[in-house]
């Protein structure tokens, strides 16, 4: 099973064992969905969550008290993929994303996704083209979506490549 990793824990939350969570995904209803998640290796059944702030606010059963959620702080919390891939077809996950190959409308090879970053406008792809690395905004007039891959609007590509 390919699991996704989603959080990470950052403290438990008040005394009743609720874990509050640093996000690492912006699929938020596939989050606040799941019926369980692996923290770390650990297969644990979710009582109830919530996205507060920008925080995931997760409630495991069986854990009911302050001190046995303070054995989870700085775990990593993830999800099975296919808990995830209910996704709207415009959607991608970074795990998609890269190592994906680029063509243009005319089917002619782009270059090859190698880096994602997000620093809160549009995420910024990395695209190595020809020996070069080029960074480009993730804007629907660069990237159209075909089916599970994306397209490159070539003369709008070249406007927008750094």
């Amino acid at each position: 099973m390919e699991k996704l990793l989603i959080a990470k824990v950052s403290k438990p939350q008040g005394i009743k064992g609720e874990l509050k969570c640093q996000l690492f995904t912006d699929v938020f209803e596939a989050v606040t969905k799941a019926k369980r998640v692996f923290i770390e290796d650990n297969i644990c059944e979710v009582e109830r969550s919530a996205i507060r702030g920008g925080d995931l606010y997760l409630k495991l059963l069986g854990i009911n008290d302050r001190n046995n959620a303070e054995i989870f702080r700085n775990a990593l919390i993830y999800l099975p993929k296919e808990e995830i891939a209910e996704k709207k077809q415009t959607d991608f996950l970074v795990d998609d994303l890269l190592g994906m190959t680029l063509y243009d409308k005319s089917g002619e090879l782009v270059g090859q996704i190698v880096d994602y970053e997000d620093y809160g406008s549009a995420p910024i792809l990395s695209i190595e083209e020809r020996g070069h690395v080029y960074e480009v905004p993730y804007i629907c007039e660069v990237f159209i979506t075909d089916g599970d891959r994306l397209v490159v609007d070539r003369k709008k590509y070249e406007e927008n490549r750094i």
